[in-house]
């Protein structure tokens, strides 16, 4: 009773600062977690640049534009697809349920989420960074590095408020992995993270720039050119990163799904889930019952058939 009372006195602060420290320890147990998040953007790293043409791109070499951009894909992996991954799979498993029971409120739990999300996005970026200073020879633009950690900070917040409001579409754990990759990479490809275009479609374009990625990823891209020397991002970039951060605190404030089963937005699609006779629900499925369509039909009175009786 005592140790109950203790808890429910700790300061939400500290409470949010706890669960981001259990995170971390989750992340370091996971060997998927942490091959997204570090390992699979630094191999990506190295490869686009052996195999990517040496001429430069806006006038950089290429490992100067290359680096920012696979700072960029850390943020998508650490913020959004790890973060769609790792909470359906606490949600399947029960996790988020039993916390709704303990003292420690809904908002710290996605407070000390994004915390953990910023703390190895910041270890993913500097381990590129690094490795991009000795090997490649990139150059830090100290005077817009400023602009480079906003940024940054900005692709922190969005990505891990969208793979938050993610997860209410998202009907189970086997299915979380491919919906955040299935979103993220198109995206990535459009948007200039991968590869530089120097003339898109203008279609393609505005679509990619329709979504925050874009916005994020070049103006990390535009903080590692000596060049800039004012804030990168544009006033409509900007407001698109906020007008999707926006628009996922609503959808998760109004549907953030806490229990096991079908996201609240699967439920929705009642008319695919619903029992019909001689059918079994589940989530998505619907499975025949053949026995209870090819039982025999009892007769209305008299006695009850014996086994071994023969039916004129």
């Amino acid at each position: 009773m005592a140790t109950e009372v203790a808890d429910r006195s700790r300061p939400p602060a500290r409470l949010a600062l706890g669960q981001v420290r259990y995170q971390l320890t989750l992340l370091l147990r996971s060997p998927l977690g942490f091959f997204l998040s570090i390992v699979f953007p630094l191999l990506l790293l190295v490869c686009l640049k052996v195999i990517a043409p040496s001429r430069p791109v806006d006038g950089l070499p290429y490992a100067q534009w290359v680096t920012p951009a696979m700072c960029a894909f850390c943020l998508l992996n650490a913020c959004y697809v790890a973060v769609i991954t790792s909470m359906v799979l606490a949600r399947e498993e029960g996790m988020l349920k039993r916390l709704r029971g303990t003292p420690l409120p809904g908002w710290a739990y996605l407070v000390g989420r994004s915390g953990s999300a910023f703390v190895t996005s910041v270890i993913a970026c500097g381990v590129i960074i690094a490795t991009a200073v000795v090997f490649f020879g990139v150059r830090i633009v100290w005077h817009a590095f400023g602009y480079f950690a906003g940024a940054a900070l900005l692709g922190v917040a969005c990505f891990f408020l969208i793979g938050a409001a993610v997860t209410t579409v998202v009907p189970k754990t086997e299915t979380a992995l491919p919906i955040a990759f299935g979103t993220m990479l198109p995206l990535a490809f459009i948007s200039g993270v991968f590869f530089h275009a120097s003339h898109p479609p203008a279609w393609l374009h505005d679509l990619a720039w329709a979504f925050p990625v874009a916005p994020v990823a070049r103006a990390m891209e535009d903080s590692f050119n000596p060049a800039t020397r004012s804030w990168p991002m544009s006033v409509p970039g900007l407001l698109v990163v906020l007008g999707w951060s926006v628009a996922a605190i609503v959808v998760i404030a109004l549907a953030f799904p806490w229990e096991p089963g079908p996201a609240p937005a699967a439920r929705g699609l009642g008319w695919l889930t619903r029992s019909q006779p001689g059918h079994s629900l589940s989530p998505g499925v619907i499975r025949r019952r053949p026995w209870l369509e090819e039982a025999p039909e009892l007769p209305a009175s008299g006695p009850l058939p014996q086994p071994g009786d023969e039916s004129g």
